[in-house]
């Protein structure tokens, strides 16, 4: 799954949804970068922190670098896609999962040679052929995605989104969404069909790739802030499916514009967090702010004994030395 495929309800929700055996990942990972896809923005007012993130970690416990938390301190309040806990809700996820269904049935939606596809595809997972018979291609492309996340131990529970989430409930900070929760789920369960069926068959594409390895190189390419990386995928998602594109960046990125503006020239710094292919190529909100003449720089966490004293929750078994994260 690219990190333009990551949306909280299609990649970090499903789980709810799928009940799929989740695998722990062995072993651990060290942070690269103190601060991976962090820029600062000059307000009016004061500095704002855009926060490129991966809504889905494997459950390790000195992962995230403590660069991240130097935001969060700083930050009066958070601004994230969506309402992380309005979209939990159990009716919220029913209502989804009964909009997945199809009523004409996914080969008659996809039609034969990709439906052909599909099933080969699934039969070297060791799953049914026909498990996604009844529902509709994004449901389809979703569960195939969360399944090969989760087998490599990457889950929702661990993403950066929602620990964030978490630390600022516990901590009472603000919280704000671009997205009311029923426009974030309309991604999806109002999805065109075109849209619908490229979304599948891009994620067939890809599994055609080393799919194993995916989850690891996109962790690497964040934990090590390449954003050269994320700028490729973009690029080939606008090149080899322009209507996903739009309806999955681009027309997004236009449309938080006026909410971001506004947080950007208000007098409260905020800490904003979204995924990280949302910052990348002509039409990712790096290149539309900078357009409208704000000045962003690369966040860069300073080094010293501050970094060795953590207590937001989501930090609290990191083990840190100064400057880095061990």
């Amino acid at each position: 799954m690219k990190f333009w495929h990551h949306t909280y309800v299609g990649a970090k929700r499903m789980k709810w949804l799928l009940a799929v055996l989740v695998v722990l990942l062995a072993g651990s990972a060290i942070a690269d970068a103190n601060a991976p896809f962090a820029w600062e923005i000059q307000g009016p007012k004061t500095r704002q922190f855009l926060l490129g993130s991966v809504h889905l970690l494997p459950q390790v416990e000195n992962l995230i670098p403590p660069g991240i938390d130097d935001l969060y301190e700083s930050a009066e309040g958070l601004i994230f896609e969506t309402d992380l806990g309005a979209i939990t809700a159990p009716e919220v996820q029913v209502g989804m999962m009964t909009s997945a269904h199809s009523a004409r049935g996914l080969k008659a939606e996809i039609g034969a040679p990709l439906y052909e596809k599909l099933q080969k595809y699934m039969s070297s997972l060791g799953i049914k052929t026909d498990a996604c018979a009844p529902f509709k291609p994004w449901f389809c492309a979703l569960t195939l995605d969360v399944l090969s996340y989760q087998r490599a131990g990457f889950t929702g529970e661990n993403g950066l989104d929602e620990q964030l989430y978490a630390s600022a409930q516990d901590d009472g900070k603000p919280v704000r969404w671009f997205e009311p929760p029923a426009a974030h789920i309309a991604l999806f369960t109002e999805m065109p069909d075109a849209v619908s069926r490229h979304l599948l068959q891009s994620t067939l594409e890809e599994s055609a790739k080393d799919s194993a390895a995916e989850p690891q190189q996109l962790l690497k390419a964040w934990r090590k802030d390449d954003f050269a990386v994320i700028e490729k995928l973009v690029a080939d998602l606008k090149r080899g499916y322009p209507d996903l594109y739009e309806h999955l960046l681009a027309g997004r990125n236009r449309a938080w514009m006026p909410k971001l503006i506004q947080a950007i020239d208000g007098s409260d710094s905020q800490l904003i967090v979204v995924g990280a292919a949302h910052l990348a190529g002509p039409d990712g909100l790096l290149a539309l702010l900078r357009a409208r003449g704000y000045k962003l720089t690369p966040y860069i966490a300073l080094p010293g004994p501050q970094l060795e004293t953590r207590t937001a929750p989501w930090l609290q078994n990191v083990e840190l030395r100064s400057g880095a994260a061990s």
